[in-house]
């Protein structure tokens, strides 16, 4: 559950920058380009809103664009001398992590909940509205609609009814669509014609069933000023869309039309339904403004901008680190790989790497001088690994003291050195780093598998990719038909690919699923070593402290000049 909550707000927070960064591409391109039919401008808003969506359910594409991450190390005890952190210290910080995250997640959800209810209250007023509206008893207006809905290639003409509720034509409900004529304000002749063509256009555009791409945008990123922008512009560009089919042509109707719009005024509609009238004066201003646009534009350059503002943004994207020849060695060395020359591990402080001969080198590494007043370095002659707690200087200092002479544990304290070969003294030592260096190895095999799981998620997430891909095409040719004005629905062979994208498109999200669940059993078993290897330094590091006095006191430690 924390870990779904971890992902929702994380393609929550991407979403809406990208978003941000679309609506101002869509922005630009409708300033720049007076020119651009409000059909146009009308789908490119419309993508925005699909963009926001599709960010929360695809997986995103990743580009590798940011600059390579630091690798990160385990921790290996601490210095002797050098308390190790309590385990215990981690755990606030991260119940804190939890509780914030599901606090804010509690509140999204809340915000969604409100703006929903106030959906759900409008939906309902629109349900009492029509109960309460007579049917039309005109015969002859109620045959001129039949005929206008054949002409504009509907299947069946709207229902017609009156209320004396509404100040302007209404169209309810996407599935048993209504045309609700206001009873109090008279429309005859060309006036009525008009209106009633004006949203015939909204049934032949299907306007009713896109505009729910835009209206689950809105509830969802419902915090987001911008999602609020793009929604009200493609209310604006769609309403003036219908206008410019219904005065196509003629530039004396675009006068008389425009007379209507200011006579019909703004009048607030419900979130379920499409008025005549503009909601707001900002709207009816713009819709006048658009009525006087007669320039031409092609219609091949509406369909590349939609295709190109496709393509470029509405597959969710997420910028990751690139990776680099670093984090390929922080990866070798977190697995034990050598090469010729040092490698060294697991470094609490920082990851060098040095040619000098030597195998591998673990433990709490300074890269400069200004370590630890008390610092160690074992050398094992067998099996050439080192295990040190010091600086760099350090290191080598104690290789030239060995020189080649077998196994050694060196010591600094303060600015004398020693020397201690006793045999029982360094099998105590590699026996208290013994279980650390065990829990270290088990962690690199829990990170391999992981490793493994992430690449299998990868795939996954490119073959997400490449059906969002595909669907962002269908879409795109259904937008192309609905610009065009056609009334086709999907061929046979769009149906079926798009009956195969959903197929795959479960397949992976339930490969998805299982793989995290695997994810998050390795994580809680990283989380379990992750405590018994602190535990584990903390002894190592308390038996380090009493081995190395003992040995100092004892005189087992042989002073060495520098």
């Amino acid at each position: 559950m924390d870990a779904l909550i971890s992902a929702l707000l994380e393609r929550v927070v991407a979403t809406s920058v990208q978003t941000t960064v679309l609506v101002t591409m869509v922005w630009g391109l409708c300033r720049w380009v007076p020119r651009m039919p409000p059909a146009t401008q009308c789908w490119l808003w419309w993508l925005v809103a699909l963009q926001s969506l599709s960010g929360l359910i695809a997986p995103p594409l990743e580009l590798p664009w940011l600059a390579p991450a630091a690798p990160l190390v385990e921790r290996l005890p601490a210095a002797a001398g050098v308390a190790a952190a309590p385990a215990a210290m981690a755990v606030p910080a991260s119940t804190f992590e939890l509780s914030w995250q599901t606090g804010l997640a509690v509140l999204w959800l809340s915000g969604v909940l409100v703006v929903a209810s106030a959906t759900l209250r409008d939906w309902r007023r629109s349900r009492e509205l029509l109960k309460q509206a007579a049917p039309c008893t005109n015969g002859a207006l109620v045959r001129a609609m039949a005929l206008a809905a054949e002409a504009h290639g509907l299947r069946g003409a709207p229902r017609l009814r009156v209320s004396d509720r509404i100040a302007s034509p209404q169209l309810v409900g996407p599935w048993r669509p209504v045309l609700l004529l206001p009873a109090g304000r008279v429309l005859d002749g060309d006036d009525l014609d008009m209106a009633l063509t004006h949203e015939l256009v909204h049934l032949h555009r299907r306007d009713l069933w896109w505009g729910w791409v835009p209206t689950l945008a809105r509830h969802l990123f419902f915090f987001h000023p911008l999602i609020h922008l793009a929604v009200r512009e493609y209310g604006i560009a769609r309403e003036a869309a219908c206008d410019a089919v219904v005065v196509a042509g003629d530039r004396r109707c675009r006068q008389d039309y425009g007379r209507l719009l200011v006579r019909l005024g703004t009048s607030t509609s419900f979130r379920t339904g499409l008025a005549s009238a503009s909601p707001t004066f900002l709207s009816l201003k713009r819709r006048l403004t658009m009525l006087q646009n007669t320039a031409y534009f092609p219609r091949a350059g509406s369909f590349i901008l939609l295709a190109l503002v496709a393509a470029a943004g509405v597959m969710p994207l997420r910028l990751v680190a690139a990776s680099s020849d670093a984090t390929a060695v922080a990866a070798a060395a977190s697995r034990g790989v050598t090469g010729s020359g040092t490698t060294i591990i697991q470094a609490s402080t920082s990851l060098v790497s040095t040619h000098s001969g030597e195998s591998e080198v673990s433990g709490q590494i300074h890269l400069s001088d200004s370590g630890p007043d008390q610092a160690y370095v074992r050398i094992n002659g067998r099996d050439e690994r080192t295990v040190m707690n010091g600086s760099t200087d350090d290191l080598e200092e104690a290789r030239r003291a060995v020189a080649g002479q077998g196994q050694a544990l060196w010591v600094r304290q303060g600015s004398a050195r020693y020397l201690i070969r006793d045999p029982g003294t360094l099998q105590r030592f590699d026996a208290l780093i013994a279980p650390v260096r065990q829990l270290g190895e088990q962690q690199g095999e829990l990170g391999e598998r992981q490793g493994r799981l992430g690449l299998q998620q990868g795939k996954l997430g490119q073959e997400q990719g490449e059906l969002g891909q595909r669907q962002a095409r269908l879409a795109l040719a259904a937008a192309q038909r609905a610009l065009e004005g056609a009334s086709r629905d999907e061929s046979p062979t769009e149906q079926r690919e798009q009956a195969e994208i959903n197929a795959r498109q479960k397949a992976l999200g339930e490969r998805q699923e299982a793989l995290g669940r695997q994810q998050a059993e390795l994580g809680r078993q990283q989380g379990d070593l992750g405590t018994r290897q602190a535990e584990a330094s903390q002894r190592a590091d308390e038996g380090l402290k009493r081995l190395l006095k003992t040995a100092l006191a004892s005189g087992v430690a042989q002073r060495i000049g520098r």
